[in-house]
This record gives C-alpha cells, sequence and structure tokens, in this order.
C-alpha cells in the first residue's frame, strides 16, 4: 500500500513512516499541503493520513480537494492534536473516513489503515443500480430518475450501506463503528443528523418506494414499499 503522510512535524511524520514501513507499506511524506496536493496526481497513492493544524493550506483545506477532485474515493485519516467534539465531526463530515488524537498508538494507526484500505477495496458491496436510484461509486453521488442528488462522502457511505443490507435493523452504536470506525468519540447524535439529511435529500419516506424507518431505542431498517 502506498501511503501519504501530510505532517508538518518531521519527528512525528518520520515515526508514522517507520511505523507503516515495517508492515511493508511504501510512504511519502510531506511538511505543506501544495506539494503533496501537486504530488498526489502524479504518485496515486492508497491511503492518506493527515495533520490538521498546517502552514498554509490547512489539512481541512487539503481533505476538501481531495473530495472535490477525480481522487475523491481516496480514504483519508486524520491525525492531529485537535479534539474537540466539534472538529471531529467537521472532519467526519467533511469526508475523513477517521479521525485520530495524538498522541496515536501504532497499533491503532495500523489497524485502521487496514482496515479502511480493505473497506476501499471491498467491490462486493458497491452497488450499481437500485431502482429508482443509480450509484457512482467514483464520484460519490447518487441519481434519483437520472437526477444527481449530492450527497457528502459519509451520507453516501450510509446509503450504499443500507441499500445493501435492506430489511435489516441496524444500530446507530454500529453504524458508527462501520461507517465512522468510532465507538466512543462521538455521539449516536452524528448518526441521527445524517440520517435525516439522507432521508430528505433520498425521499426515504416511502414515496420513492423506499423507507428509511427508525426503531425506537434500537436503530435504523431501510424497508421497500408498494407505491400506488
Amino acid at each position: 500500500m502506498k501511503i501519504f503522510i501530510l505532517e508538518d512535524d518531521v519527528d512525528q511524520a518520520e515515526l508514522i513512516s517507520h511505523w507503516l514501513q515495517e508492515k511493508n507499506h511504501e510512504c511519502q511524506s510531506f511538511t505543506n499541503g501544495r506539494d503533496f496536493i501537486a504530488k498526489v496526481p502524479y504518485e496515486q497513492p492508497d491511503l492518506l493520513v493527515l495533520d490538521w493544524n498546517l502552514p498554509g493550506i490547512s489539512g481541512l483545506e487539503v481533505l476538501n480537494w481531495v473530495r472535490s477532485s477525480e481522487y475523491s474515493d481516496l480514504p483519508v485519516i486524520f491525525v492531529t492534536t485537535r479534539n474537540h467534539e466539534d472538529d471531529l465531526v467537521r472532519a467526519l463530515d467533511q469526508g475523513a473516513d477517521d479521525y485520530l488524537v495524538k498522541p496515536i498508538k501504532q497499533s491503532e494507526l495500523i489497524a485502521r489503515s487496514h482496515a479502511l484500505y480493505r473497506r476501499h477495496n471491498q467491490a462486493q458491496n458497491k452497488l450499481v443500480s437500485i431502482e429508482p436510484f443509480t450509484f457512482n461509486h467514483k464520484e460519490g453521488t447518487i441519481s434519483f430518475n437520472g437526477n444527481e442528488v449530492k450527497l457528502t462522502a459519509k451520507e453516501f457511505q450510509l446509503a450504499n450501506y443500507f441499500f445493501s443490507n435492506q430489511d435489516r435493523l441496524i444500530s446507530r452504536d454500529y453504524l458508527l463503528e462501520t461507517i465512522w470506525t468510532k465507538s466512543a468519540s462521538i455521539t449516536t447524535r452524528t448518526v441521527d443528523t445524517h440520517i435525516s439529511r439522507l432521508r430528505k435529500k433520498l425521499a426515504l419516506d416511502g414515496s420513492t418506494g423506499w423507507k428509511l424507518v427508525s426503531v425506537y431505542h434500537k436503530g435504523y431498517r431501510l424497508i421497500e414499499v408498494k407505491t400506488e
């Protein structure tokens, strides 16, 4: 796996690189966002590790560039000292796949990197179409009756997961662990907010033939319903 690391603390970058190289991964480190962005198209990495607080372009700005580029599906892990819940939610909502707060542990970084890479490359759950929706995994969008619906990265992941698990009751905690890879650092309010947006954007109220229902104190279930 080829991993790009954006970290202005040289010692921290060397440590992260050393840990990942011990697992036979190829690593390249950058101290500023401009060099990082310039290299992505040529090197085509498999995973990005971003710090937030950087000189010039911030890690969040780099993330926004990634998600709006042709490399929008690259998995991204934030490694940062910013540990406020609002920062974590903001990064995840804008497309980060995972979020680790410094000081990080070697075993956790390795495990989360491998988990993200596996999920990124699992094709069996990648839907192409399911009436009346069409999934575009490269762009992270869904079309409804031919009209594109713009979704955040997490909303798209949620939609893909629910449509891949129709009729299954899925708990909020399970969604946190599966979609956000976190079970304790953020609250289930994050899940509820994303579900509400997804339900509205895709009209998952039964009118499209699909309904995303809340099951009190248990979670959510996507069911197919008959429309007249």
